[in-house]
């Protein structure tokens, strides 16, 4: 077996080992509205947020794949907590594409931070000053800034044709509680703030273009378009939300007796039905992406070209993985019966948070359709991210 094998079974057991905790306080997260101190020291603990970080820097070093199979994971015992963590553990991915300098500042003192982003460059106001830029704005939609170190703020700077995101730390921005909303509750993604114009050294950025020069650390992810790839770290935790409410609802059912005869619910054709159905479609999602991810990575390792039909292939594919999550988990709910609805009941909140996922516009089913149809039709591909 090897080394690789052998960590992704270290890292799979000790996230099963947490799961009954992280499950245990995804109610009191829903409430509180972002996740607490001790589900962020147990992942940290385990170093599971750095999956993908590189090995000089104190990380892992594995790639999406290993990083795929805890993602869903912890999203089955809580939705917000799975999306906190993929936001983070890929955000070390993108750390590998930063310059030396910024990496040295960001991860070399400690090797153990926390990063949130918010990518809306319109929200942006940069000037190109000596040695960097100048930067101050508005920011939305920071998942995971509360527990942040630094944050990855998206910008149109002119140095670069593409817009880049710059990091910025922790002391030099506010978070302004804007996320009052249904779904995926708790991972605190409200607005970064940056009131007054700060410095930003020439070094901290992330590059997002396709000009990106990857790192030399033998990783497939690095030699592929960033679009095809990264939008996996939002699928991953969705699927797993899915499957947190299939096991709810199939724990649910087996002691539910209907309102009216006593009848029980394991014994009918309806919930057995919907378990089957829901079970196929999660198995499905789970084995698109793994296969688009593995093909992602050895392709990457071989320097493969991507080609039009390919990048929109995997954009449709991350759009079509989701709606497979939320048709599931759809059913899952109306079969819940009114029970499910109270808030102690794992499969509304868990119903909302898919509900939630679904909607990040990375994952928009009718743009990734459409620019695929395009291209299949002989057309150019219209998406804003492909």
């Amino acid at each position: 077996m090897s080394a690789t094998a052998t960590l992704d079974e270290e890292l799979l057991v000790a996230v099963d080992a947490l799961l009954p905790a992280v499950a245990g306080r995804a109610l009191q997260v829903d409430r509180d509205r972002r996740l607490p101190a001790e589900t962020i020291d147990e992942i940290r603990g385990a170093g599971l947020h750095r999956v993908m970080q590189a090995t000089r820097w104190g990380g892992f070093g594995l790639d999406f794949d290993s990083f795929f199979e805890i993602s869903w994971r912890l999203a089955s015992a809580c939705g917000s907590t799975g999306w906190v963590y993929s936001v983070c553990a890929v955000q070390a991915w993108e750390l590998g594409i930063a310059p030396e300098a910024a990496q040295e500042e960001c991860l070399g003192a400690r090797g153990d931070v926390w990063t949130s982003s918010a990518f809306n460059p319109r929200g942006a106001k940069v000037e190109s000053v000596d040695g960097g830029w100048k930067l101050s704005g508005r920011w939305q939609y920071s998942s995971g800034c509360l527990h942040a170190d630094w944050s990855m703020l998206g910008a149109a700077v002119p140095e670069f044709e593409a817009p880049v995101m710059l990091l910025v730390p922790r002391a030099e921005f506010r978070i302004e509680d804007t996320w009052h909303v249904s779904g995926l509750r708790g991972t605190g993604s409200n607005d970064i703030v940056i009131d007054e114009p700060i410095f930003v050294p020439g070094h901290r950025y992330v590059p997002l273009g396709s000009a990106v020069e990857p790192p030399s650390d033998g990783r497939g992810s690095y030699g592929v378009p960033a679009p095809s790839l990264t939008p996996w770290g939002l699928v991953a935790p969705v699927i797993g939300m899915a499957q947190g409410a299939l096991d709810a609802y199939g724990q649910a059912t087996r002691t539910r007796v209907s309102s009216f005869g006593d009848r029980p619910a394991a014994k009918m054709v309806g919930p057995q039905s919907r378990i089957a159905e829901a079970a196929v479609q999660l198995d499905a999602a789970r084995a698109l992406a793994r296969s688009d991810i593995r093909e992602l990575i050895d392709r990457g390792a071989r320097g493969d070209t991507f080609t039009d039909e390919d990048r929109v292939r995997f954009r449709r594919d991350h759009g079509y993985v989701v709606n497979l999550c939320y048709q599931a988990t759809m059913s899952i709910a109306r079969g819940g019966g009114a029970s499910s609805l109270f808030e102690v009941d794992p499969i509304q909140r868990f119903m909302r948070d898919v509900h939630a996922g679904s909607m990040q516009v990375a994952l928009n089913w009718d743009e990734q359709a459409e620019s695929y149809g395009r291209v299949r039709l002989g057309l150019e591909p219209n998406g804003q991210m492909w």
